[in-house]
This record gives structure tokens, sequence and C-alpha cells, in this order.
């Protein structure tokens, strides 16, 4: 029997050692490859050990999600499933999440320590939902906040695919751009960043879209598009026709060992590379469209 627990949450886990990187990157990518969006998956480090995590409103997508590993019949790789409190998790996010320098001129600012933040010369972007996990603490996050900044003033509209927390899109506005479109296939993720766009003041078209069935009525002088690799091949085509002539294309959610596919596939499309920022287990790329 399948219990509704309206006050619970499922989490879905795999405990590693930290020296098992191989280990740690097999399990990302067997998220990834089931559908859970990058920014979804929660990596916590303690002492010698990693916590890999996903987490369900409903205990029958839990129990769906753990079977579907299961028939994947992974060897010295074990996944559990266990309930939490909302108001228990909440707390904990609460306690670990802390303000964080996210570029060179902005902080990420969790609402809970607005009070005890320390003001720096940098611009803070406060985040308040805990329903989507793009905080900036992952190398893909925060490789595309970077990439944005970098070419700040030089873009006027912008499109991100993927919002999450809306983070990137206020990267955005940050960085000068005037007119911001964000779209998310995950109802969360939308009113997420409806939300933290509302806590930092700012305006955006916020809206719940599959990028295969969005239809833009212009194009864009940036698009981000945080995605996992086999989606960003998918609509790649599709990618290039939303970025204006001139306009930059940064792109994210490719592992290292993912690269030189999307470097092959992405060398046949009318866009000139400009920079590749590599990582620890992640790249992003940022493309002019000629």
């Amino acid at each position: 029997m399948v219990l509704e627990l309206k006050n619970k949450l499922f989490e879905v886990f795999s405990i590693i050692r930290v020296k098992d990187e191989g280990q740690i990157d097999l399990i990302v990518e067997v998220f990834l490859s089931l559908g859970v969006k990058l920014q979804d998956i929660t990596i916590l480090t303690k002492n010698n050990f990693v916590r890999i995590s996903v987490y369900f409103k409903n205990e029958k997508k839990a129990l769906v999600f753990k079977k579907k590993i299961k028939d994947l019949k992974l060897k010295g790789v074990v996944f559990r499933l266990r309930y939490l409190k909302i108001e228990n998790w909440k707390e904990k996010w609460a306690k670990s999440f802390s303000a964080f320098q996210l570029t060179e001129n902005i902080d990420v600012v969790p609402t809970w320590r607005k009070r005890s933040y320390k003001k720096t010369k940098r611009v803070p972007i406060y985040l308040s939902s805990i329903n989507a996990f793009g905080t900036g603490l992952h190398e893909t996050t925060s490789f595309m906040a970077q990439l944005i900044e970098r070419y700040a003033g030089k873009f006027s509209n912008f499109l991100d695919i993927g919002t999450g927390t809306g983070i990137l899109s206020l990267v955005a506005l940050h960085s000068g751009a005037k007119d911001v479109t964000a779209i998310d296939f995950d109802s969360d993720c939308v009113r997420s960043a409806k939300e933290n766009f509302y806590v930092n003041n700012k305006n955006a078209y916020i809206e719940k879209f599959d990028i295969a069935k969005f239809q833009a009525k212009k194009k864009f002088d940036f698009v981000a598009a945080n995605l996992i690799t086999h989606d960003l091949i998918r609509v790649r085509k599709k990618l290039v026709s939303l970025v204006s002539p001139g306009g930059f294309l940064a792109i994210s959610g490719i592992s290292l060992e993912n690269l030189p596919q999307i470097k092959s596939v992405f060398k046949n499309l009318p866009l000139r590379c400009l920079k590749i920022k590599t990582g620890k287990q992640w790249v992003a790329l940022i493309y002019k469209k000629v």
C-alpha cells in the first residue's frame, strides 16, 4: 500500500566514499538518465563520505524511481529510501545553506540568513524557496553564472531554459539584461523561480514550458540552457534558432566525459566557441552565433 503523507518527503540516496569518484559520477549519471534534473540532485560531503540524494513529495514516485535503479543491477552501489518530515528537512537544509560568493560581483544569500548577512561589495541575490535546488553551489550553475557575468552589458534580452530557482535569470538582470524569459517543464521550479523573483523585487516572464514545445515570438541576445547532455543534443537546433545573430548561447549540465561528444555535435552548427569552463566533474561552454 502506498502511503500519502502530505507532511513528508521521500529521499532516494546512496552513500559513497569520497575517494570513489568514479562511483559518484556513475550515480549522478544514473539519476540524470532517469529524468532527474541536475539542479535536483543534492550532493553533501561529510568526513570521508558523500551522500547523493533525490527528493520526492510522493511516495509512489519515489518507489518507482528506486525500482528503476534496482532494475539497472548496478554492482557495488546501494540505494536506500527514507522518509523525512518536511519541517525537519527544511530546518536541516536551512542550517546547511549559508551565504556564499557566486561570481566576482554577486553573492547568494538564503532569505533566512538575510539579517545575519554581512554586506560586501558584491550584489546579493536572495533565495527563499527550497522547492528547486539550483542554489549556485553546483559547478554547472556557478559556471553558467560566471559566463553570463563575463558578457555583462553585451545583451539586452535573455532566455533561461530549465530555470530551476531562477538564479541564472537573476544573474542576467544584474548583468544588464532588460527583458528576461525563464521556462521550466517542472511546476515546482516555476513556482520557486517566481517566489525568488518576488523576494528580489525583480520582474521576468516565467512560465511552464518544455523547450521542445516552446514557441518564441522573438530571438534572444543570450540563451542559457543548463540541461543534461542528451537533452542538449536533442534540442540543439532549437537552441540555436532562439539566438539572435551575434548573440550568445551558454550550455551546461555536461559531465567531463561527455565534453568530446558535445564539441563534436555542436561544431556543425552556426556557432563559434568562445570559452570552455571545466571543473572537477562538469563543463560549461559559451558560443557566439555566426
